[in-house]
Formats: structure tokens, sequence, C-alpha cells
């Protein structure tokens, strides 16, 4: 199986902090569902507006959320496992990630469409 790799360019400890591993999950998770968004938005707008193909640039412009759901489900849980193995206490990042906004509260509705890894 592929994972996602978190650790920066060089970068290799085996301890990480909560405030490090939220913040690698920011800008490994949240930044590119933004990105993600926006393009597959852009797209869309293009479609639109060179092509002149509405119903599939409107599809590209309401699906774009659902598209970068699909990132964060599948990317969240293996953050939470690169985390996890470098030490980082659970219930710390959880607390700290729901704070952000990184994560759903455990239990949650929108939680529950993680992709989980086969070991969770």
């Amino acid at each position: 199986m592929r994972y996602l790799n978190f650790d920066q360019e060089g970068e290799r400890s085996d301890l990480l902090t909560v405030r490090a591993a939220v913040d690698r999950g920011h800008a490994v998770i949240t930044h590119r569902v933004f990105k993600i968004m926006a393009g597959v938005s852009l797209l869309g707008l293009g479609i639109i507006g060179l092509l002149d193909w509405p119903i599939i640039g409107l599809a590209l412009l309401l699906g774009s959320p659902l598209i970068a759901w699909v990132w964060w489900s599948y990317a969240t849980p293996r953050w939470r496992h690169w985390a996890l193995g470098r030490g980082v206490n659970a219930a710390h990042l959880q607390r700290l990630a729901e704070q952000e906004r990184l994560v759903w509260p455990q239990g949650h509705l929108f939680e529950r469409t993680e992709f989980r890894l086969p070991r969770d």
C-alpha cells in the first residue's frame, strides 16, 4: 500500500509534537482541499465559458466540494496514522485537530466518511 509522505524534505525525527502534527495536517490536507476546490471550480468555469458546455461545467462547480471531500476522507486517516506513529498522544491530537477544524469530532456523521486504513 502506498502512503502519503507527511515529512518535509530532509526532515525525519521519531518524535513529533501535537502542534507540529496538526500544522503538517493542514499543509497536506486542508491546503490541498482548498486547491482542489479552486482548481475544479475554475475548470468548471472554463468549460462553461470556453467550450460552452454548461451542464458539465456546472457539474464540476457543484461537485468540487465532493471531490475535495474525497481527498480529505483519504488523507485524514493516513495523517493520523503518521502522527500516532511518531509518538503523538491520540487524545491531544484529536482535541487540537478538532479545535482547528482539521477533523470532525469522533462519532460525527462526517467523521465516519474517512477511508479508514485496514488496521483501524
